[in-house]
């Protein structure tokens, strides 16, 4: 009797299809894609060597059968088990949702609140950014994503990234799970706060503009918050540097008020 010696790749095909073992790879690009030999569906596409994986859009568990919503996670790395394998044309059908319903059931269910785990960047907004964190998905709000003022989440978090969090919240059987980024990391206010004082004048650096004021870095995760000046034609850009007096320091609301005293050129 002959046997058939499979290749790497088509072995670990055939086995996430016979076996149900998780794969993982990188979204790579958005294609439309006849699924089951009915009509054509939008599909994220995963490149496993010579094989081509796409993953239909009702697939892909996500909140809104969006193609808009699969091209925001291009290059995030997700789990997916192969559905059907087409041996000749190189391409094969996978599920993300059941991927991740197994993932959960295995890895999920070992954490509790409080666990520090590792978590992966799957879209980044403006506000917002959403994590899988074994098997859920969830959104880290600005604020849980690290100290200090953030005008620009992707300059501390990009689609792609496997980050530590911690867990704030969880319901299995629910799909419900909350995690902060930011705690997994160590606050530098409590080991800064002593560095400055009150009526002290200190360099500080431009992160972000609102309304109400600037914010300012004047350490690493410590920022002040200053009023508008009544300075003629001023008009601040992130990044610039000015001179800061701390007006008023709460401690317990992680607070520090200033004023702009001078532009350092």
């Amino acid at each position: 009797m002959a046997y058939r010696i499979l290749d790497k790749t088509l072995y670990e095909i055939t086995a996430s299809k016979q076996s149900k073992k998780i794969l993982t790879g990188v979204l790579a690009a958005v294609e439309s894609f006849k699924v089951d030999n009915s009509e054509l569906m939008d599909c994220g596409v995963i490149f496993f060597n010579e094989f081509k994986i796409f993953i239909p859009i009702k697939d892909m568990n996500i909140t809104r059968q969006d193609k808009k919503v699969i091209r925001s996670m291009l290059g995030a790395e997700v789990d997916y088990l192969i559905k059907e394998i087409d041996e000749i044309n190189k391409v094969a059908t996978a599920s993300r949702s059941e991927a991740m319903e197994l993932r959960k059931s295995i890895e999920l269910k070992k954490h509790d609140i409080g666990d520090k785990v590792l978590v992966r960047i799957t879209s980044v907004g403006r506000k917002n950014c959403i994590v899988d964190c074994y098997g859920i998905e969830c959104s880290v709000p600005i604020s849980e994503i690290d100290y200090g003022y953030i005008d620009d989440i992707n300059k501390h978090v990009k689609v792609g990234d496997k980050v530590p969090g911690v867990i704030k919240k969880i319901d299995i059987q629910n799909n419900i799970i909350s995690v902060s980024l930011k705690e997994a990391k160590d606050d530098p206010y409590d080991n800064l706060i002593n560095s400055i004082k009150k009526g002290g004048e200190y360099v500080a650096k431009v992160t972000g503009i609102q309304p109400y004021g600037i914010f300012l870095t004047i350490r690493e995760g410590m920022n002040c918050l200053c009023p508008f000046p009544n300075w003629s034609n001023f008009s601040p850009s992130i990044g610039e540097r000015f001179v800061v007096k701390i007006k008023s320091i709460k401690s317990e609301d992680r607070k520090i008020n200033a004023n702009l005293m001078r532009q350092i050129s």
